[in-house]
């Protein structure tokens, strides 16, 4: 009984040991999936959207209505584009977090069939921004 109190020491010291040294951070351009927060469009994050990429007169790739229409549609991109299966994920010089995901479906106004999002960091799903694109993601975009 006394050995084998032993071994389960030293098998939980030595699993702790091993877990302390697998890490979740990631560095700047390293692609990591699965390990940042859900993302969430607030209400500054929707005020920089709509904006930016719901009115035709700032010049930038617009979405589709559909995802302009209030935070939860917002809200619905961001999932889509950060739960796509073909997306890649790339952590930013400034640790935010940049998603491109190919949506295989029309998001932007010019036809575009991808998305980027842009999320504050891992720990953090906060949405900075969010648009159609036709370059970044996997695969074709138009």
């Amino acid at each position: 009984m006394k050995n084998t109190s032993r071994l389960a020491i030293v098998c939980a010291l030595s699993m702790s040991v091993l877990a302390g040294c697998q890490s979740l951070g990631s560095t700047p351009g390293e692609s990591q999936v699965g390990v940042d927060a859900q993302c969430v469009v607030t209400a500054t994050g929707y005020q920089h959207i709509f904006a930016r990429h719901c009115t035709a007169t700032s010049g930038a790739s617009q979405l589709l209505p559909q995802y302009c229409g209030n935070a939860a549609a917002a809200q619905n991109f961001c999932r889509m584009v950060q739960n796509a299966p073909n997306q890649t994920r790339t952590v930013q010089p400034d640790n935010r977090i940049r998603y491109d995901a190919n949506l295989n479906q029309v998001v932007g106004t010019a036809g575009e069939k991808c998305g980027r999002l842009i999320i504050e960091s891992a720990g953090n799903g906060t949405a900075v921004t969010e648009f159609p694109e036709f370059n970044g993601a996997p695969g074709n975009c138009s």
